[in-house]
């Protein structure tokens, strides 16, 4: 990944880096790097203790002191305009003052095979927190660039408890600022057994497996418990519309099926403009696991 990143043609960018209690020779790769470049800076603050992903990450945003930033968070290989072209984006969409942030799409890439597997691994898309609430995820962490006034609500995140960066950063986006998707695939997201955030399955047997199985649910407790505690951090600065949302987010599993249904319905809610999608999920899956 380091090489793609030296090999961007938008030179100026700075890499923050900390180790996350590797046990291998991920440190000294790094010292390496960071001699014969002085762009690549590693973090020596609780060096080598394990603070998880999502953790990691938040903590990186605060050392950045740049109009705009990127996670680089997977093992992936990133095409030599992915950081141009993002920059072009975010100076079309962005506005002065309002947090933004702005995401890009790639290809799944078997480590094994050495081939692309899968066409897309961006394929849902929010425009409104309405459709986003239900997501189980954010957006991928190595495909989004943010904006300062976004770093800077992230790096002085408020909840309690979180679960991934990439959610947590989408999910202020989406509640104070605005979200943009640019519709070009600029990376390859490596797929591997040692996957962090896990591999993406998207075959006519994986996706039926995940409708049909016993175990499949509407809301995952890790994400909704994040949203949760979002909202009991930030409830008296959200507005009234947004409050509403997150209300009746945090009320759906506590209900029946038909009062989901309706609540679904009233509140508008939806995956990423999927209306259908979100119903059907709820009559066929339990609501919460």
């Amino acid at each position: 990944q380091i090489l793609s990143l030296q090999q961007q043609t938008h030179k100026n960018w700075i890499l923050y880096i900390r180790d996350d209690g590797s046990t291998d020779s991920t440190l000294e790769i790094l010292e390496n790097f960071s001699k014969s470049d002085n762009r690549i800076k590693i973090i020596k603050d609780d060096l080598g203790s394990n603070l998880g992903a999502g953790k990691n990450f938040i903590a990186l945003t605060k050392y950045s002191l740049s109009e705009y930033v990127i996670f680089c968070d997977q093992d992936d290989i990133w095409f030599e305009k992915k950081l141009e072209l993002l920059l072009k984006f975010m100076l079309e969409k962005s506005k002065k003052y309002i947090p933004t942030l702005v995401y890009c799409d790639g290809y799944g890439y078997s480590e094994n095979e050495g081939i692309i597997t899968i066409p897309s691994i961006s394929t849902n898309h929010a425009k409104n927190l309405n459709e986003f609430l239900f997501f189980n995820a954010g957006y991928q962490g190595c495909s989004m660039m943010f904006n300062k006034e976004l770093n800077s609500l992230c790096s002085d995140y408020k909840a309690d408890y979180f679960y991934m960066h990439d959610s947590v950063l989408a999910l202020l986006a989406h509640t104070f600022g605005e979200v943009y998707f640019l519709p070009k695939k600029l990376m390859l997201y490596r797929q591997h057994s040692k996957n962090v955030t896990g591999n993406i399955d998207i075959t006519i047997l994986g996706y039926l497996k995940r409708v049909l199985s016993t175990k499949s649910f509407v809301l995952s407790k890790k994400h909704y418990d994040e949203k949760l505690s979002f909202y009991e951090a930030y409830k008296d600065v959200i507005d009234d519309k947004n409050k509403k949302l997150f209300e009746s987010y945090i009320e759906f599993p506590k209900l029946n099926l038909v009062s989901r249904l309706l609540l679904l319905i009233k509140n508008n809610f939806s995956l990423g403009g999927n209306k259908l999608g979100l119903i059907v999920k709820t009559i066929l899956r339990r609501p919460i696991q």
